[in-house]
């Protein structure tokens, strides 16, 4: 019971260390631009901390800190998870598929620019970068955060909260600050406010889908597969394949949100079924 209490003070406390660390690290990248007098955008010294500082964080913390390495998640186990690999690999495509499909027949969306055989080389390539960004990125939001928060407590929703809000904070300096504004305003042309407020609702409902997917999976490169499927589609409308009027900007993501909730609310009942 003593050493049970002792594991928890020290999981609470890391727990702690790297949320106060990923919430600042990336106003610290943008404060270090600003030094070197250098213009703070994905490019920049200070992206590179605000990327790399959360795996740094989990590292020291696991070889220094006492959390140790045995509760990282990094076996595939796909034969005990086909059915969620093929999900994970499908899930975005299918949604944005069905969202393209009924917003070009409405005459909200134009599609007549995409062509299957010039995308396919572009998702391809973006593909693996996104990839190996999201080793990275998955490594610290599930692999670390969300399995500390299991061992802290039972309740799902105090680690969707708490997995979901540092989740977002981190991402407040990229989305103010690094992101290029022409390059927003082609998925959200309602300026920076709005789009951090979209953005803590959609993170929240991407939290708990992540979160029941991994804990059922146990794997973190499911949940890696996952999250590249759905950067790699960007290129459909940053590339000009699909043109969205500005008026009509928030349709797809109003669609896909709510299609993702749909499978969210299965996946939950699933895992606790």
């Amino acid at each position: 019971m003593i050493n049970k209490m002792k594991t928890n003070k020290k999981t609470f406390r890391n727990v702690a260390i790297f949320s106060f660390i990923a919430v600042i690290c990336g106003w610290i990248g943008v404060g270090v631009d600003k030094l070197l007098g250098e213009p703070s955008n994905l490019e920049s010294l200070g992206a590179l901390i605000f990327i790399t500082t959360p795996l740094l964080c989990t590292i020291l913390l696991r070889l220094f800190g006492g959390d140790g390495w045995k509760d990282l998640p990094l076996k595939l186990k796909f034969k005990q998870n086909t059915f969620w690999y093929l999900f994970a690999f499908a899930i975005y495509p299918v949604v944005i598929g069905v969202t393209l499909f009924f917003g070009n027949l409405m005459g909200w969306v134009d599609a007549s620019k995409f062509s299957i055989v010039a995308y396919l080389p572009i998702f391809a390539a973006a593909f693996w970068p996104e990839f190996i960004k999201n080793i990275f990125e998955e490594s610290v939001w599930r692999g670390y955060l969300t399995v500390k928060m299991e061992q802290l407590t039972k309740n799902d929703w105090l680690i969707y909260l708490v997995v979901a809000l540092v989740w977002q904070i981190w991402h407040l300096p990229y989305y103010l600050i690094l992101l290029d504004d022409a390059y927003l305003a082609k998925f959200f042309p309602y300026g920076e406010v709005l789009f951090v407020i979209t953005g803590f609702f959609v993170i929240g409902v991407w939290t708990i889908m992540y979160t029941e997917i991994f804990f059922l999976s146990h794997s973190l490169w499911l949940v890696v597969l996952m999250h590249t499927m759905e950067d790699s589609l960007n290129p459909l409308i940053s590339e000009g394949f699909v043109n969205i009027p500005s008026e009509l900007a928030d349709f797809p993501k109003l669609v896909n949100n709510s299609i993702d909730n749909i499978f969210m609310c299965w996946i939950v009942f699933e895992e606790n079924s």
